[in-house]
């Protein structure tokens, strides 16, 4: 198993402390949706997060991708709306699109001016017109669309407010998505050609990893708060997490989520190996499928109380749904993991 180095353990607790009480933040954000508040984001910006991944070179940290995979699951218990998984992921993209315009947005990122979100593209039957999808989309100042292959592939940039009249829908954990569907060469370039397309998917893979740690980190949140549940509830006069058959459950849902922090862990250090973009693929689907089967475990042991919303594990379990389904759901995945490994 893979520790966290005492420097990544104090980037988390700083990112956390940042944070604050997320959970209320995400409450009140749900009262106010779709409007969001800013507030904290110019802090974070200011902290350098958003630079985690950025080359040194180009005003950012320079770390690598177990120090956002630490990080993120030490933060994703805070339940934190700001879209700061997929800044983090899509920032070193624009450092490596190499161009005038690339490099002013990413000033504008690292400088907390702006949120960049990436749109993936897809199928969506509730819109079948539609072929992206962004999600955090009312936080995008500007949304980043790729399009072609090859020597004909297009990274592009356009306003968030382009796309106003396309739909946003509220997904289950408060946040929100926006489907749409462009012509052929809109937005303004940011790069172009097959260097352009393999920079890309390495920010799609850095994104399914992104998520991949947070979900980690809620499955950890929820376990955490079942076996204390376990604890105190009482029932024939002594604590309910004393009975065997609730001890072997909890005990096989700690082991199901240690092998899959593990297996995120060994894709981060596979980033920028010739296996990353099925190691993240990999590491997507298994947190996917463990984080949801954790969390519906221990909604079903805590009983009616799981499902309350006043209760912290119900906006856990929202929050795992959702994640779970974006950047790729675990179907997707596993059919680009049978397309890629027949000629690893």
């Amino acid at each position: 198993m893979i520790e966290p180095t005492p420097e990544q353990v104090l980037m988390r607790d700083s990112l956390v402390q940042l944070l604050g009480d997320g959970v209320a933040r995400a409450r009140a954000a749900g009262d106010a949706w779709p409007r969001i508040d800013r507030a904290l984001w110019a802090d974070i910006a200011g902290a350098g997060w958003p630079g985690l991944l950025v080359p040194e070179a180009c005003g950012g940290w320079g770390g690598t991708a177990l120090d956002m995979v630490m990080l993120l699951e030490g933060a994703a218990a805070t339940l934190a709306p700001e879209p700061l998984s997929a800044v983090l992921a899509i920032a070193p993209l624009l450092a490596d699109c190499e161009s005038a315009a690339s490099a002013a947005l990413l000033r504008q990122v690292l400088g907390g001016e702006g949120i960049v979100l990436i749109a993936e593209s897809g199928a969506f039957p509730l819109s079948p017109e539609a072929d992206s999808v962004v999600f955090d989309a009312h936080w995008a100042d500007e949304i980043i669309r790729a399009e072609g292959e090859g020597e004909s592939f297009r990274i592009a940039t356009l306003p968030a407010a382009d796309l106003i009249a396309a739909p946003l829908r509220r997904t289950i954990d408060g946040s929100g998505q926006r489907v749409f569907s462009l012509p052929t060469g809109a937005g303004l370039e940011l790069a172009h050609g097959p260097g352009a397309e393999s920079a890309f998917d390495r920010a799609v893979n850095r994104l399914r990893l992104a998520t991949a740690a947070s979900l980690m980190g809620l499955a950890r949140s929820a376990l955490a708060l079942t076996l204390d549940y376990l604890s105190v509830r009482t029932q024939f006069g002594q604590p309910i997490g004393t009975f065997q058959a609730l001890q072997h459950r909890a005990a096989s849902l700690h082991v199901a989520h240690t092998a899959a922090w593990a297996l995120v862990c060994e894709a981060a250090l596979g980033v920028g190996g010739d296996k990353e973009r099925i190691a993240c693929a990999m590491a997507k689907t298994k947190a996917s499928s463990t984080a949801r089967g954790i969390l519906e475990e221990c909604v079903q042991m805590h009983g009616a109380i799981g499902f309350s919303d006043e209760y912290a594990l119900a906006p856990l379990f929202r929050r795992a749904v959702t994640l779970a389904s974006a950047f790729g759901t675990p179907q997707a995945c596993l059919g680009e993991i049978g397309r890629h490994s027949q000629y690893a």
